[in-house]
């Protein structure tokens, strides 16, 4: 690998940081294509070189991580909130939880 290539794919690694730390999920994807040649150009890169960009790699993937749990609680979220508009939960005179369910709404004929 070449001191330039590696310099492009720290350069890569910090602007894909800097996109997940804003959620621009479009440019980490955009990203993709120039990481996977650069990826490629490894042979003859030395271990300082290495460990830094490892270094860089960990901490991206760490974000990656994060993110990938964010976006998971927001479904997660967002389930509830939907279920939370179709169905009330409540207990009845025993204790025991109960679903209250709305009925779907069908269109309304009136003759």
């Amino acid at each position: 690998m070449t001191t330039r290539a590696i310099g492009q794919l720290t350069h890569l690694l910090e602007v894909e940081r800097a996109a997940l730390l804003k959620g621009d999920f479009e440019t980490v994807g955009a990203l993709i294509p120039q990481k996977e040649v650069l990826a490629t150009q490894f042979e003859g890169a030395g271990a300082a070189e290495l460990r830094l960009l490892a270094s860089a790699l960990a901490r991206n993937s760490t974000l990656f991580a994060t993110a990938r749990e964010g976006v998971g609680t927001i479904l997660t979220t967002l389930n509830q909130q939907r279920a939370a508009r179709t169905t009330l939960s409540s207990y009845d005179s025993s204790g025991k939880a109960t679903q209250i369910s709305q009925p779907k709404r069908g269109t309304e004929r009136r003759f």
